[in-house]
């Protein structure tokens, strides 16, 4: 253990930039707007800049003129793909969805005339623009009805959505055990609606709820491809484990092609072995970031054809032996629960003002897939709503101006902030959390010259500070670091190999570094924890090492917790395989495939426990702080791919499950999981956090790394929804207005546990 006081600290005086809008340009049709957003989720990974950064893109850059008088070829090109380069969407998409992407293509910006300036780099213009959202309105109104299936059933557990017109916030609410549905009071609006379920069609409507309560009863028809509307794990465990050659396989395509994104991104879809094998050359380069990393993935190469193989017998042309069994619909507490999601405008200076007509899709019409998270869609990260209930994230993505943002939770107005960084970028934020003095504390990677710091927001002031780990000790992770904050009020934040103390009150950084630094790969620090004795606490999972360390205050030494392998997964594959592992290494993005994982972890501040998210072991590690013994808790899902992890008040350990796309509740005294879905599909939850209120409320904040967009939950009581259900029985007037209905913030706060 290091220690050593930070001679100066940094004062940054907040960058808050004004708000615009998007160039003028003529509305998108409802067959443009659903080409746009199937191009991109399918296409536009390769034919746009993957980042603010990148210098070109995987394909040519696409213009009005690309398709303009070249629909057929376009056209042929799409369904049929290219040899070696693109692969064909026939088997995947309906005749009528690809015309929808032409229509959307013949809207694009001209072909911009070359000239001088065309071999100099684009300016980066800051960009930060900010929706709101009219819950300011003194009205407010009933908004109920029923769910029926088109035979006349009745629906439980449904999801149900309303949005009003013009505006970035969406609650959504489950339908009850008799099929009916009761939205919290909601601001008077003219509001889009819609209503959705697992292999069902999604029913949609519009709804006036400016003068009067409104009653609307859905009808859900069956559809016919629902494999785009599963998550991720249910997508996985569909796949088959008959033989050893098929659970092989199916371990290899987890391990190799699952790390960063989730698998119903890449199962959505259905190529011929041709076309997987273009996905495929692509994914062996890809780095992570969008941008092709030049070299390839020994482990992903050496699988190539099984892959390819693999994946056209599960999602090609012919039949495939795929059997899905689908999730129960929630009931209890999980269908009582009221989500409302914040758009975050996306950073349009990405695109370089070629594609940014409008938004793109944020998973919230399930039935449209699951979304892509590159182009300006990924950046939020970590989320944390702080004591006057406004809601800050990160950014973990190239900007020019946006490091941090802070939503007001109000009106859905955020505004930026940003962090100088090197190269007139702004510093990018991954982790994020709250002190006990209510200051919001994050990661700024790429800081003032390029340093990688940390850095603290005062929510009342707005005034940024920086602090810097001095030269000669431990770095700052870089890239995805993640922090704590301890019962005394110390920063934990992880180093590149262990971890960093540092004390807001002296400005003094402690470091431990970790045991075993390389082992089969690189033994980079990830999740971070600090337990209720001031301990700091750690993962490595970017190798074969599977190993959690503690940095022990008292003795000053790191303390190893090293995991065992997931049973009966090594014997499943030959020598040759285990070692070319060996010889390559473990990483984020192909993992052994015997690896647990441990992701980021939450410690128990009233408790002597704490608890690890074991993404590939589908577990939940849970390590005495004072014994270091430990006990491997199961998700039911060993899909589910559980990445962080938060403890409340009543020992209760809340987990994001990224494949899931869902929080889950494990209760240590009964054992028992307890899932609540997330609205939108292809969410990648990978942070938690939870405020518990003075009157015994608590709420759940999740940010979505896919889709630019941050969830608070809320929990309703039987009795409440009781009122609501009087009010809605007796046309109670709400504010002296008959009213059905309910204001979106306070009825998501009365929620109780």
């Amino acid at each position: 253990m290091k220690s050593t006081t930070l001679p100066a600290l940094l004062s940054i005086a907040v960058l808050s930039l004004g708000a615009h809008g998007q160039s003028a340009s003529v509305p998108l049709n409802k067959i443009q707007q659903s080409g746009m957003r199937l191009f991109q989720q399918r296409c536009q990974i390769c034919h746009t800049f993957p980042t603010l950064t990148a210098k070109h893109s995987f394909a040519s850059v696409l213009y009005k003129d690309t398709v303009e008088g070249k629909e057929a070829s376009a056209r042929e090109a799409i369904s049929k793909g290219r040899p070696g380069r693109m692969p064909g969407f026939q088997y995947g998409l309906e005749h009528s969805e690809i015309d929808s992407i032409i229509e959307y293509l013949r809207t694009l910006q001209e072909r911009p005339k070359p000239s001088a300036a065309d071999n100099q780099e684009a300016p980066r213009t800051p960009i930060v623009s900010f929706s709101g959202n009219a819950h300011t309105a003194s009205a407010i109104y009933l908004l109920s009805g029923s769910i029926k299936s088109a035979s006349g059933e009745r629906m439980r557990g449904v999801m149900v959505s309303a949005k009003a017109e013009d505006q970035s916030i969406t609650t959504t609410i489950f339908a009850d055990e008799q099929g009916n549905y009761y939205f919290p009071l909601l601001s008077a609006a003219k509001y889009r609606i819609w209503a959705q379920a697992d292999t069902y069609e999604t029913a949609k409507s519009e709804i006036d709820l400016r003068t009067q309560a409104q009653h609307h009863d859905f009808v859900l028809r069956p559809m016919k491809d629902f494999v785009r509307q599963l998550t991720g794990d249910q997508l996985l465990s569909a796949l088959p484990e008959h033989s050893p050659e098929d659970r092989r396989m199916k371990e290899v395509f987890k391990h190799d092609c699952t790390g960063c994104h989730q698998p119903n991104y890449i199962l959505q879809n259905r190529f011929d072995e041709e076309g997987w094998t273009s996905i495929i050359d692509l994914m062996k380069q890809e780095g992570g970031d969008g941008i092709p990393s030049g070299k390839d993935n020994p482990m992903i190469q050496h699988h190539e054809k099984q892959l390819a193989a693999y994946l056209t017998r599960m999602r090609g042309p012919g039949p495939s032996p795929m059997k899905f069994k689908l999730k129960p619909r929630p009931t209890g507490e999980p269908a009582r629960v009221v989500v409302v999601e914040y758009d975050v405008p996306v950073d349009w200076s990405w695109d370089k003002g070629i594609m940014s007509k409008s938004g793109s899709g944020d998973g919230s019409d399930r039935s449209m897939g699951t979304p892509s998270s590159l182009n300006g869609m990924r950046g939020v990260h970590d989320a944390q709503e702080d004591m006057n209930g406004n809601i800050w994230f990160t950014n973990f993505a190239s900007s020019a101006s946006r490091t941090i943002g802070k939503i007001d939770v109000s009106t859905g107005k955020v505004k930026t902030f940003s962090v100088p960084g090197s190269d007139g970028m702004a510093a990018m934020s991954h982790a994020m959390v709250m002190d006990q003095q209510g200051i919001i504390w994050f990661h700024a990677d790429g800081g003032p010259h390029g340093a990688k710091s940390i850095a603290s927001v005062n929510p009342e002031t707005e005034e940024i500070r920086v602090f810097t780990p001095p030269t000669g000790m431990e770095e700052i992770g870089e890239g995805g670091s993640t922090m704590d904050v301890d019962p005394k009020g110390n920063i934990w934040v992880s180093g590149l190999y262990g971890i960093l103390r540092f004390d807001p009150r002296t400005h003094q950084f402690i470091e431990f570094e970790s045991n075993t630094k390389s082992y089969e790969g690189e033994g980079k620090t990830y999740g971070v924890a600090a337990d209720r004795e001031g301990n700091g606490w750690w993962a490595q999972f970017e190798s074969g090492l599977d190993t959690v360390e503690k940095g022990d205050m008292q003795t000053g030494k790191t303390l190893d917790v090293k995991l065992p392998p997931v049973p009966g997964i090594t014997d499943l594959f030959p020598e040759e395989d285990r070692e070319l592992y060996a010889k390559s290494g473990s990483n984020l993005h192909a993992a052994f495939p015997w690896a647990q994982g441990p992701r980021r972890l939450g410690a128990d501040h009233n408790g002597d426990f704490v608890w690890v998210c074991d993404y590939w072991g589908g577990n939940v590690a849970k390590i005495d702080i004072k014994t270091l013994n430990y006990t491997l808790i199961p998700y039911p899902n060993t899909d589910a791919a559980p990445y962080s992890a938060a403890i409340d008040s009543h020992h209760d350990v809340w987990v994001t499950l990224e494949n899931a796309g869902a929080v889950a509740k494990y209760d240590p005294e009964t054992s028992h999981w307890t899932e609540y879905p997330l609205p939108s599909l292809g969410a990648d939850p990978r942070w938690v956090s939870l405020i518990e209120k003075g009157d015994g409320t608590m709420q759940v904040v999740l940010a979505y790394g896919r889709s630019s967009r941050i969830a608070r939950m809320s929990f309703r009581s039987e009795a409440d929804l009781r009122a609501l259900k009087s009010m809605v029985q007796s046309q109670t007037p709400a504010h002296g207005q008959m009213g059905n209905a309910v204001t979106s913030e306070k009825g998501t706060d009365a929620g109780r546990r």
